[in-house]
């Protein structure tokens, strides 16, 4: 019996060496291995996540998941944004889109197209549209500065861009910081690069503080003129509602809203273009009507100048056709809204309450010192 024991204590001695030695040998490995992983980890380049945080009433903004906003991501938007660096014609997209103008202007105007043309839509609370583009045929805005970069706009020489970009400090530091450390000065990455930056800045301009949004709010109170334009605007005897009517000031659909009879080339043919369907004939994408005083001139093509000429179009002007929106024609409004003289200035001076002069002037969207 002892010696059974003396047996069983020496081998039990030896199993536990064994596994002593086992166990030590396993530790060096994965001290190791931990050191031969902190050699191969490169710094941290992380970019830091931007929480679009929805005004009160707004519903929730759609995520870009192919380009999330970052700090980094939008203070290089902003730059370029302003900057005449991509251009070879010593514009900016500021030209196009300036603050004061709720970040839109007339192509017309600018001599970008004197024939056929669709005018430049605001830049403003666009996190909040699932379309864009007057036909609502681009389903996300990610890539759209691409097309900005074409000879109609802003003509860049892509080579001499990316050379300019390379030699300014400023600007290497500020690409790699918002991709995430990777080097996308390169001519395969560069154009899109660029897009994502600029389509993450223009979301972040929002625009809701407005003396409509006060008098929502309860802190501000509508003149009764206004008063009035706000009866109009949300009963059936303006109609505007059906189309304008969330807190958005759009309803993000597409409506023909009898502009045309005879739709025969791609700016007014609206989302057919796109969809290649007749029912989508002369469909144009709802504008927000947020800063409507400031974003004159008015409809796809720029044809009205003023917001007189736009309230008559729908009191007398609606033209007829076969994909006309059915709310155009609801029954006794088959030859316009008939609104008298005194309805259409009041209901211009509620249009008027939609005016957001902070950020007009918002220093957060201006150009960077």
């Amino acid at each position: 019996m002892f010696l059974h024991c003396i047996i069983i204590t020496f081998v039990f001695q030896i199993y536990t060496m064994k596994n002593i030695y086992f166990f030590l040998g396993l530790i060096f490995l994965f001290s190791s291995c931990k050191k031969d992983l902190t050699n191969t980890i490169t710094p941290d380049t992380s970019v830091t996540p931007y929480i679009l945080i929805p005004p009160l009433r707004f519903p929730q903004p759609y995520i870009s998941y192919i380009n999330p906003l970052t700090v980094e991501g939008i203070a290089l938007g902003r730059r370029l944004f302003y900057d005449q660096i991509l251009s070879s014609n010593f514009r900016s997209c500021s030209y196009c889109h300036p603050q004061e103008l709720s970040f839109t202007s007339s192509i017309a105007e600018h001599g970008l197209d004197t024939t056929q043309y669709w005018d430049i839509l605001p830049w403003i609370n666009l996190a909040w549209k699932p379309f864009y583009g007057w036909n609502g045929g681009i389903k996300e805005m990610d890539h759209i500065g691409i097309a900005d970069l074409g000879p109609k706009y802003l003509n860049s020489n892509m080579t001499e861009v990316l050379a300019k970009l390379k030699a300014d400090s400023t600007y290497s530091a500020m690409f790699k910081k918002a991709f995430n450390g990777e080097d996308v000065l390169v001519p395969d990455k560069i154009q899109e690069k660029i897009a994502f930056a600029i389509a993450q800045f223009a979301k972040t301009i929002v625009s809701s503080n407005s003396k409509f949004d006060k008098y929502l709010m309860g802190t501000a109170q509508l003149t009764p003129q206004e008063a009035n334009g706000y009866d109009i605007f949300y009963s059936e005897k303006g109609d505007c509602f059906h189309c304008h009517g969330t807190i958005l000031l759009t309803d993000n659909g597409r409506h023909n809203i009898g502009l045309d009879t005879v739709f025969n080339n791609k700016y007014n043919q609206g989302y057919f273009t796109a969809s290649g369907l007749a029912k989508d004939m002369g469909l144009m994408m709802t504008p927000t009507l947020r800063n409507v005083a400031q974003t004159s001139p008015y409809m796809h093509d720029g044809r009205y100048k003023t917001l007189e000429e736009v309230i008559e179009h729908y009191n007398s002007g609606v033209h007829k056709s076969p994909t006309l929106d059915p709310i155009m024609t609801l029954p006794g409004k088959e030859m316009g809204l008939l609104l008298s003289n005194s309805q259409k200035a009041d209901l211009k001076a509620f249009l008027l309450t939609f005016t957001d002069s902070t950020l007009l002037f918002n220093p957060q969207f201006s150009r960077p010192k």
